[in-house]
């Protein structure tokens, strides 16, 4: 007679968890993605949470749960952040890999993760090398490494050659925590996509505070993924959109600048003033018809603007 202990569930090694709305179409993809991922002597469990959507997600995750080891959570408030703090109380692996529904894992991912896992003992974070892939007809010089805004645009994240410990955290489409090093450690929910208009940061802020606690970063070229660029993301609207709460968000992560001392209105006298004259320079290259050109002083502008409306919105409505 078999031990009754043999027959129950095996915890997971790895739990992968990532949010999810009105993403149905893509979300097929990224799940299909997971079908192929090797996994035959890998103990390990997926996490999703639908935060809301209003499409077609919940009939794929119920046709996802009978081939893959699908947890399906149901997250009713906005909020990315949120739902993964939802989604948190519901792991069991012994390593945590944090992903999105636009990012498709090469099938050794996990595998390339948990060995690095024991190759780094005493280490708790490691971050996947992320490889934008570009819709057809994006232009050579924004899907260049070259373009500076590209990590912040599209999340590209290859700070090394090697494996190793890395300056530069993690990136949101695919990093990797032990669930030991995070104790009581959540994302912080007033950062992170609620709209399309929110303070980014959201994966910064909950990395960051892991490091203040002595955790080094560990850079996995090794663990690859995709993260899929929409259409849409490529034009000079988005992009400008994406630097403007890139700079919200910069106001609540530390700073390695001086202090400044003259404030106006909530916000430094020194970024009243690098943002109007961003905000000319942007003026007059809209005026010409350089697409790089513009997207450039468009960034610039829109990181300043950004955080210069944090700081005053901050001012009248402190967050806790």
């Amino acid at each position: 007679m078999s031990d009754p202990a043999d027959r129950a569930p095996r915890r997971p090694a790895i739990s992968v968890v990532f949010a999810t709305r009105d993403r149905a179409v893509q979300l097929r993809e990224t799940l299909a993605a997971y079908r192929a991922v090797s996994s035959s002597d890998l103990e390990w469990e997926l996490v999703v949470a639908d935060n809301g959507s209003t499409d077609a997600t919940a009939e794929v995750l119920t046709a996802a749960g009978n081939d893959l080891p699908l947890i399906s959570l149901h997250v009713g408030e906005p909020g990315k952040n949120r739902a993964l703090n939802v989604a948190l109380a519901h792991v069991g692996g012994d390593l945590v890999v944090f992903t999105d529904d636009d990012v498709i894992p090469a099938p050794d991912c996990l595998h390339a993760y948990l060995a690095a896992s024991r190759r780094w003992p005493s280490d708790a974070i490691f971050g996947a090398r992320v490889v934008p892939r570009f819709p057809i007809g994006t232009p050579d010089w924004l899907a260049s490494p070259a373009f500076e805004f590209g990590t912040t645009a599209f999340a590209r994240y290859e700070p090394a050659s090697a494996e190793g410990p890395v300056s530069r955290h993690p990136y949101g489409p695919s990093f990797a925590v032990r669930r030991s090093a995070m104790t009581d450690h959540r994302f912080p929910e007033h950062l992170g996509p609620q709209g399309n208009a929110y303070a980014m940061g959201g994966e910064a802020g909950f990395l960051r505070t892991l490091a203040a606690d002595g955790h080094r970063y560990i850079y996995v070229p090794e663990a690859r993924v995709e993260h899929v660029v929409r259409d849409e993301q490529i034009h000079e609207a988005w992009l400008v959109r994406r630097a403007r709460n890139k700079g919200r968000g910069q106001v609540y992560l530390p700073s390695r600048k001086k202090p400044r001392r003259l404030f106006v209105a909530g916000a430094p006298l020194r970024l009243w003033l690098a943002t109007a004259r961003a905000a000319l320079r942007y003026g007059i290259a809209r005026l010409t018809r350089n697409t790089k050109r513009r997207v450039r002083y468009g960034v610039k502008y829109a990181l300043r603007a950004g955080e210069l409306d944090e700081r005053r919105r901050r001012r009248r409505t402190p967050i806790d």
